[in-house]
């Protein structure tokens, strides 16, 4: 693998000094200490890259994205709840803006969504902490939020039964059916398999439009879908020189973006272009501990920003991640674009063994020069669980290093064990 240097490039740069955290409105210093929330999270980052523009319009994005498309749709463009991951050709083309449910918890601070989950359905404390707290917030916005709904079956088997919970309250979940790829003996009924899931697609549009979709307005859409992941892909590029120029917790928030464009595509990739722009003539940021970890995160996004705070304050840097929203591959455009779709998604992490994902991992780990890997789940998730359990058996045979992280779905900081696993894992890397 390509070794990242651990001190700034020969060629002359200045360095970049980050300043202690200033409130905005009194001027004051921000006393030290662990945010309480997501939002806090989000704002102590915001004051750590006060240097860039491109970082504090990422957040403000961000932030306004779930508000702003609820207040669209009462204002008469349509929006529906769907998985956030890999639905923008075909939703945009509908006229319709994604608000992605895996990021509904991401983008808020409603502490009591998982309590009054429990309260309400009498929930198993086994229960996916996940899939608790999207009831509660779902609860909360019973009458005042998108009531539309697009379930893909295959993605979390829990949340299916949640959103047959969530119609009491109104909401119309529409389900797309999938098939599950496997790893041996499909090619022959992969054709079968691409047909039906087209279909299933097509439905979609029928669902929010009453129409079949625009196959040439869908097809600019994959169009622009294929320019967002190369300029996402440019800026993971260009992060290798200067990987603390733009820290992990951004990154992750680029990478949610990179999906459904926080509901305004063209902003967002006039986003990239400015990150693009920063990071090709940044000064370079240097690591607290004069040393910088070459890393890679693998399973679920995560939820726990703390976790993310410690790997970059430790000198670590995730350079390359491989999460259920894929920013290596590219849709094809010379097919039908709801083929185009279904094959992408036939190929893709949630809906394919993850035995077919591992040279794509092993890819990313070689353009980044990375030294070790996370391995991110939720508890009480089997199904991540699983795919997470596959990767890491393949790469502890290869002799690559890498810890286990089980996180949950919840605001505030990470508890303190999976802190010290995070430190001491980066800490025997460096």
């Amino acid at each position: 693998m390509r070794g990242l240097t651990t001190e700034a490039p020969a060629r002359e740069q200045k360095t970049i000094h980050v300043h202690p955290r200033v409130d905005g409105a009194s001027g004051a210093a921000v006393p030290a200490g662990e945010p309480r929330n997501q939002l806090e999270y989000i704002e102590q980052s915001r004051q750590a890259h006060s240097y860039s523009k491109g970082v504090s319009w990422l957040y403000d994005m961000a932030l306004s994205y779930l508000g702003d498309a609820e207040q669209g749709n009462r204002e008469g463009r349509p929006a529906v709840w769907s998985t956030g991951l890999m639905e923008a050709p075909l939703l945009y083309a509908c006229d319709t803006v994604p608000m992605a449910v895996y990021d509904l918890g991401r983008l808020t601070a409603a502490e009591e969504a998982s309590d009054l989950s429990s309260e309400l359905f009498d929930m198993p404390k086994e229960t996916c902490s996940m899939v608790t707290t999207l009831l509660g917030e779902w609860y909360m916005r019973r009458n005042n939020s998108v009531k539309k709904v697009v379930a893909l079956s295959t993605v979390c088997e829990p949340l299916n039964m949640a959103y047959e919970m969530i119609k009491e309250f109104g909401f119309d979940i529409h389900r797309v059916e999938q098939v599950i790829r496997p790893v041996h003996g499909g090619e022959e009924r992969l054709d079968a398999m691409v047909k039906f899931l087209a279909s299933e697609l097509e439905d979609v549009a029928v669902f929010l439009t009453g129409k079949p979709v625009d196959e040439a307005r869908m097809s600019m859409e994959i169009k622009r879908m294929n320019r967002v992941m190369g300029k996402f892909r440019q800026i993971i590029k260009l992060r290798v020189a200067n990987p603390l120029y733009v820290k992990s917790l951004p990154v992750l928030f680029l990478l949610m973006g990179s999906a459904h464009y926080f509901g305004k595509p063209q902003e967002y990739e006039a986003l990239l272009d400015q990150l693009i722009d920063e990071l090709t003539h940044a000064e370079y940021v240097p690591s607290p501990l004069g040393k910088i970890v070459p890393l890679t995160w693998v399973g679920a996004r995560g939820l726990e920003f703390g976790v993310f705070k410690a790997v970059d304050d430790l000198g670590g840097a995730l350079l390359s991640w491989f999460t259920p929203n894929p920013y290596d591959r590219i849709w094809r455009e010379d097919i039908p674009p709801l083929e185009a779709m279904a094959r992408f998604i036939l190929d893709y992490f949630v809906t394919g063994s993850p035995v077919n994902q591992l040279k794509y991992i092993e890819q990313m780990m070689e353009e980044t020069g990375s030294k070790g890997m996370f391995f991110y789940t939720y508890i009480g998730c089997p199904y991540g669980g699983m795919h997470v359990e596959l990767f890491r058996n393949h790469f502890h045979k290869k002799g690559v290093p890498s810890s286990f992280l089980e996180g949950s779905w919840q605001v505030g900081a990470p508890s303190g064990q999976l802190l010290t696993r995070v430190r001491a894992f980066v800490e025997m890397l460096s």
